[in-house]
């Protein structure tokens, strides 16, 4: 509908100006019978199948899906006041034009006729002011709503709102005017109109600008468009690329330059797109592990608990660094060894009558003279809680083939232990790693410790900066076949085995070709005193296949010097 419109009287007040900035009215009179709806109209109601209200009602569903801009439609008899659009915080009751009623509560967005809301804006009208068949002046509202204010309000009164699902994705906030034309051309396609009155409020007019930025446009899409391609694209979609990209007022979408890569992308089609290879920058990860990682995983799985500290304490150690600002006097000074916190942790346990402690703690020690990465371990109590260690305690036995075994299997090394005396200790042993003194090992005495039971604490602390795993290494495998000898030796003194044992591993070392030899079969006779033990011997050359005369020239000389021990002698030779 294109000819002048006489503006409106209606009294209307905007007081939420910034939750509504452009409202337009249209006041539509008609006289005579309705026509039957046209071909457009009536497709839209049977090809949907929806059922028809009233003409007025129609239509403004009908503009709702062809525009894509809900109206609401108030009985222009049944308005005997100012209309005005507020936001309120008022608990009332609210009969909306489906019939159900709800209450209103908390803060909402209304109009409001004489103080009583007859639209719950964005969303749905109430019953008092809607129209029926009868209807024959009507005033038709469109308006643009900031979406954030009319999120969740259907949802919060449990109304089935199509305006407000429109409404909450963002609307043309320019097209108020066009769309009441439209209107008034449907509304003149079936009935004779009578009079018409425009009002309109245009407060937001200034479209969103985005900045236009061609290779990053093609950074973030994955092509290689030149700014005129990109820019034809966007001109087709109604955005206008005169410097800054000037977006679409029903576009309420596009905000940014990942918005524009979308619209580009979706004109030229997904999968017209080359895929390219996604580098990603990764960390290679560490494999070998190192002491502290395979000492930790070993003493878990020995029953311990690992324990963390703060590194404040209050020792009166020389070497000690000061801390400017301690959280109170007992965390003054950096710690200077771990045992002092890790036994707290001890006597906590007991307290709470703990049987069966086992602690360990990793940290940086930091002095005056330099840092130590440490490890100190720390038990207490019963071995373990089962049938076979229940009765047995953790002692300074214990304790001690504990790091022995730590050294041996993890480093491949033997500790050598020192007695000696020290404060805190009733029982201290110096410990030693290649001559080097890496720490210490002792009962911890009952002053030190400070509990209130009597059970026993000990403990070992060691530093490991110069402690590195045993490097690796890789033995080439034969592809030739192997030959395998047996040997049962008698033994009638078990002191023999021992030299023995020894023997047999310098002709190991001391051959090329023995490959592997291990005891296969152990027997004992008390009755006879007598001691067999059965050795298997592996043969095998990584050049060439290895003949019976090597084998039997290695095995002589094996033979000839284990008879030579006192008290040997070899099954069936």
């Amino acid at each position: 509908y294109n000819a002048d419109i006489p503006e409106s009287s209606l009294v209307f007040e905007n007081k939420a100006e910034d939750l509504c900035p452009n409202i337009s009215f249209v006041e539509i009179e008609i006289e005579g019978n309705i026509k039957d709806y046209a071909p457009y109209l009536e497709n839209y109601f049977q090809d949907l199948k929806l059922n028809k209200n009233n003409l007025f009602t129609d239509i403004s569903n009908y503009l709702a899906y062809e525009a894509g801009q809900p109206t609401h439609c108030y009985d222009a008899t049944k308005i005997d006041g100012p209309l005005v659009l507020e936001k309120r915080n008022k608990q009332e009751k609210f009969k909306t034009l489906l019939g159900s009623e709800i209450e209103l509560k908390g803060e909402n967005l209304v109009f409001t006729i004489n103080g009583v809301a007859v639209d719950l804006a964005g969303t749905m009208g109430d019953e008092s002011t809607s129209c029926s068949e009868d209807t024959k002046k009507v005033l038709v509202e469109c308006a643009y709503f900031k979406p954030e204010e009319i999120l969740g309000k259907a949802r919060q009164y449990n109304l089935t709102s199509e305006a407000s699902y429109k409404f909450e994705r963002g609307v043309d906030f320019l097209v108020q005017e066009q769309v009441l034309r439209r209107f008034i051309a449907i509304v003149a396609d079936h009935a004779e109109i009578k009079s018409l009155a425009l009002k309109k409020e245009q407060r937001k007019v200034d479209r969103t600008e985005v900045e236009f930025d061609s290779e990053r446009l093609n950074k973030i899409i994955g092509t290689e468009l030149t700014e005129t391609e990109q820019k034809n694209y966007l001109n087709s979609l109604y955005f206008i690329t005169d410097g800054k990209v000037e977006v679409p007022s029903h576009r309420s979408d596009v905000d940014q330059l990942n918005d524009l890569a979308e619209e580009i992308t979706r004109m030229i089609g997904y999968d017209n797109i080359a895929s390219k290879a996604l580098a990603l920058p990764v960390k290679a990860k560490k494999i070998e592990a190192n002491f502290e990682e395979l000492c930790r995983d070993y003493l878990v799985n020995n029953g311990f608990f690992e324990v963390v500290n703060f590194p404040f304490n209050d020792n009166q150690d020389e070497s000690a660094i000061s801390v400017d600002n301690p959280l109170d006097k007992k965390r003054s000074k950096m710690r200077v060894c771990i045992t002092k916190s890790i036994k707290e942790n001890v006597v906590f346990n007991q307290n709470r009558q703990k049987d069966s402690i086992k602690f360990f703690e990793f940290s940086e020690i930091y002095t005056k003279d330099g840092n130590e990465n440490k490890l100190a371990v720390i038990v207490s109590g019963r071995t373990n809680k089962n049938f076979k260690e229940f009765n047995a305690q953790l002692d300074f036995s214990y304790l001690k083939g504990l790091i022995k075994t730590i050294f041996s299997e993890i480093l491949g090394k033997e500790l050598n232990f020192e007695l000696d005396q020290s404060q805190n200790y009733d029982l201290y042993e110096k410990v030693y790693c290649d001559d080097l003194h890496i720490g210490r090992i002792g009962k911890l005495s009952k002053e030190f410790v400070e509990s209130k039971t009597k059970t026993p604490v000990f403990s070992f602390e060691i530093v490991l900066n110069n402690l590195q795993l045993p490097t690796k290494k890789q033995n080439r495998i034969s592809d030739f076949p192997a030959s395998y000898r047996d040997l049962s030796f008698s033994l009638n003194n078990y002191e023999n085995l021992g030299e023995l044992s020894a023997m047999i591993k310098k002709h190991k070392e001391s051959s090329e070709l023995m490959t592997d030899c291990f005891v296969f079969d152990l027997f004992e006779n008390k009755k006879q005193n007598l001691l067999k033990v059965g050795y298997r011997f592996k043969f095998q050359a990584l050049e060439n296949n290895i003949t019976d005369e090597e084998t039997e020239a290695v095995m002589n000389a094996l033979i000839k010097e284990s008879l030579q021990i006192n008290g040997i002698n070899i099954e069936g030779l």
